[in-house]
């Protein structure tokens, strides 16, 4: 039997255990409500669209990827090192959002946005989305949504950290009360190893600087957050190093939200995200390439919620705009001295969006549907302008079947339209030379996931079947072993299995669950690239007085059936732990440990993908004084 088969019997097997393990139900209805950040109807009591905290994880997670990844159907992406992508649903790069609250953070790497500037220790809680949510999120979010919330400490509070693999480090200090919060945090590691004792290039050093308020503006509730970061000396650790080394010497980002209450039901918000990337690209004894990146991201929204009787809606308009989305590329022979300049983007964004839903509670049922319209104008210096327009939609429905059960059926199509880089970008990458194509068409998902949902008093578990039918990818593509360009050349589908369970086994006792399966195939029956390996996982998390303990178990499962340009993985055990103890005084100490068993396996099937790093131990020391209460 093909290895991608053995997960079902473990998924079954799980789907199995969670209900037999339970007490007998006591259970009141599962609502549906809005989401938080940008009003996407939701079954909020979901498993898997449940938001993760990095401060509740078995180990501390070096970054947004490493969070993201312990979701069934989630997976790393591309190369290794901290500005790590990942996969959702085996769909990766630049269909896969990144949003930080109501901010779309983009990113002209052709590799799709990482947010790995953003430091987990500054997250509240990070929600996956899986498959199409254009008509909440927008362009660009027909594969999946990784929605990102400012943390907000309470009191004031620090956090030291030290990890053996490369020497890993955090300093962190946060203060806040309910109008006001402030946050910083310095975070290192140098170069690391795999378990075999290969050399990774992962070194980096990061600066976050994160403020937080609540106010009254004209009598209408107000809220700002503002984000800084600085990474410095960034390894991009690939399976070709050391022949092609290739470094991130400096990252800077700055974005910031303010969102108003305007009148009953009416609300705005105006966003900003201003970027510099330089990337160096050596190829020893021939030459250096050094790319400077930078561009400014705005955009506003309003948007109006109604409600009538059991009926709500939800409509608004969107503008988001790209200005100085430029690149400038300077390349050195080591031969001959010589530097060559060039500038190899110049572009600007413009894009209005109209969109609209509503939700009706009809008994046991609840029925959900909206639309959104999109319209893009991208200009580039010495180029004609390139415009398209897009509609997509949604139907939800849920059906409360008794106090236990809930069923779920959706259908999405999504769309995303080629990004400027896509388009305009001639020049280097850390892969080589590109070219872009003015010419793409946009891409199109679309979606259809069926769900079931079972919840007792002491146990719960669910399961989704989806599948996913994809026109007009747009793929990179070798033009020559040294030069690529981007293509809309895939058509195909993805269909899968994930599931996921919880049992509270005793007082302070809890066991989860979870796993997945996918198959992915264009229309010539070829794999797709980026197709996610079967996994299956069971995290055990303890609490008993001043002591919390952690333990979390994932194996994965060998994929042989990889698209070309990709590399087979083996089968894989990781297994991660953390103990902690309260110490008083506010005072907690947290010894923990990464890839314990000291595994060789591949990150991914990208070709260029690294093997993990070696088993790392560390220790955390973290304090939090209580804000005081008022009198």
């Amino acid at each position: 039997m093909h290895a991608k088969f053995h997960a079902l019997p473990c998924l079954l097997t799980l789907l199995a255990v969670a209900p037999a393990a339970a007490e007998p139900p006591a259970l009141e209805h599962i609502t549906v409500r809005a989401r938080e950040a940008r009003g996407a109807w939701t079954n909020v009591d979901s498993l898997l669209t449940a938001p993760l905290s990095p401060r509740e994880q078995a180990a501390p997670v070096l970054s947004l990827a490493d969070l993201a990844q312990l979701q069934p159907s989630i997976a790393l992406s591309g190369q290794g090192g901290l500005l790590q992508t990942v996969s959702i649903r085996g769909i990766s790069g630049q269909q896969v959002a990144n949003f930080w609250s109501n901010l779309p953070i983009l990113s002209d790497r052709r590799a799709g946005t990482a947010s790995s500037f953003i430091d987990p220790v500054m997250l509240g809680s990070l929600e996956v989305l899986r498959g199409p949510a254009s008509v909440y999120y927008g362009n660009g979010a027909g594969g999946g949504v990784l929605q990102l919330a400012p943390y907000r400490p309470k009191g004031i509070e620090a956090q030291l950290l030290w990890g053996s693999e490369g020497d890993e480090n955090l300093q962190y200090l946060g203060a806040g009360n309910e109008s006001r919060t402030f946050a910083v945090s310095r975070r290192g590691a140098d170069d690391s190893e795999t378990a075999d004792g290969d050399s990774l290039n992962s070194e980096f050093e990061q600066y976050n600087l994160q403020v937080t308020g609540r106010f009254e503006l004209a009598g209408r509730e107000a809220e700002f957050e503002q984000l800084f970061s600085e990474g410095r000396d960034i390894g991009k650790s690939n399976s070709r190093e050391p022949a092609r080394p290739t470094d991130y010497p400096e990252e800077r980002h700055w974005l910031g939200e303010l969102s108003v209450e305007l009148a009953e039901g009416w609300n705005a918000s105006i966003y900003y995200h201003y970027q510099e990337l330089d990337t160096r690209v050596e190829r020893p004894g021939e030459r250096i390439n050094d790319v400077e990146s930078e561009s400014l991201d705005w955009g506003t929204r309003l948007v109006n919620q109604r409600s009538l009787g059991l009926t709500d809606f939800n409509w608004g308009l969107e503008y988001f705009g790209r200005r100085n989305v430029e690149s400038r590329e300077r390349e050195t022979s080591l031969v001959t001295g010589d530097v060559l300049r060039q500038q190899t983007l110049d572009a600007e964004q413009d894009g209005v969006d109209l969109f609209a839903d509503v939700y009706r509670q009809l008994g046991d049922v609840s029925l959900a549907a909206g639309l959104r319209w999109a319209w893009q104008d991208q200009q580039a210096e010495g180029q004609p302008s390139e415009d398209d327009s897009a509609l997509s939609g949604f139907l939800r429905a849920d059906w409360q079947a008794g106090e236990q059960w809930l069923l779920s059926l959706e259908l999405a199509r999504g769309t995303r339209f080629a990004g400027v880089s896509e388009r305009f970008f001639s020049g280097t990458t850390g892969r080589g030379q590109l070219l872009g194509n003015p010419a793409l068409d946009p891409e199109d998902t679309l979606g259809v996931d069926l769900g079931l949902q079972w919840r007792g008093e002491r146990a719960q578990f669910e399961i989704h079947a989806y599948g996913m039918r994809i026109d007009d990818y747009i793929e990179r593509v070798d033009i020559s072993e040294e030069l690529q360009t981007f293509l809309n050349l895939t058509e195909g589908e993805i269909i899968g299995l994930e599931a996921a369970g919880s049992i509270v086994l005793r007082d302070g006792w809890n066991l989860d669950l979870g796993g997945h399966w996918l198959d992915a195939e264009d229309d010539d029956g070829n794999p797709l690239t980026d197709a996610v390996a079967p996994s299956a996982f069971a995290a055990l998390r303890i609490a008993q007085g001043p002591w919390r303990a952690g333990l979390r178990y994932e194996y994965r499962f060998s994929e042989n059936d990889v698209a070309p340009g990709e590399e087979r993985l083996d089968s894989a055990s990781m297994l991660r732990a953390s103990l902690g103890r309260d110490l008083g005084r506010g005072l907690r100490l947290e010894l923990w440990g990464r890839n314990l068993l000291d595994a060789s396996f591949r990150l991914g099937s990208d070709r260029l993908a690294t093997e993990a790093p070696e088993r790392s131990l560390g220790i955390t020391l973290a304090w939090q004084q209580a804000p005081r209460q008022a009198r």
